[in-house]
């Protein structure tokens, strides 16, 4: 599924690929995601901007370049991906929201394959990541994953 998605979008020379999502900004210290610099972005109750979530994205070798040519000027947040968004608001960058990059853990991710839609990532939202990896890759792997053969199959 990963290396489908990238081949698909591979001669763009600007791209940003995720799930692309909104949140609100977390002024409010000790909390999860708490954004120092909460009032850079408005008033209190505001949005991020659209940004893929930190999970899993992609970017084309052209932005990569862009940052690590400009590194020492972008500004970093508290999380690297609003930090990343950021980085390609004023840019002419497309922003590709993908939702096979969008999928929780089992069952949402065996309901989506049943429906044809496959996940090319899992998570947990509340864990950002998945909750007790080091117990669950492998049954996370085993429900939500598209079998050991799907490498060796797959044409980029």
């Amino acid at each position: 599924m990963v290396g489908s998605l990238l081949a698909r979008h591979r001669s763009k020379p600007r791209v940003y690929i995720g799930c692309m999502k909104s949140g609100l900004v977390l002024a409010q210290k000790g909390v999860k995601y708490h954004e120092p610099e909460y009032w850079k972005f408005g008033e209190e109750g505001n949005k991020y901007f659209r940004h893929a979530t930190g999970q899993i994205y992609a970017i084309s070798k052209d932005l990569a370049t862009y940052i690590s040519v400009n590194r020492h000027v972008l500004h970093r947040y508290a999380n690297e991906d609003v930090s990343l968004g950021s980085w390609f608001i004023g840019l002419d960058v497309e922003h590709i929201d993908d939702r096979s990059l969008c999928c929780g853990t089992s069952p949402d991710c065996e309901w989506k394959a049943q429906a044809g839609n496959p996940c090319a990532a899992s998570f947990d939202w509340s864990c950002s990541g998945i909750c007790k990896s080091a117990e669950r890759m492998e049954e996370v792997h085993q429900r939500c994953g598209e079998g050991d053969g799907a490498i060796w199959h797959t044409s980029f």
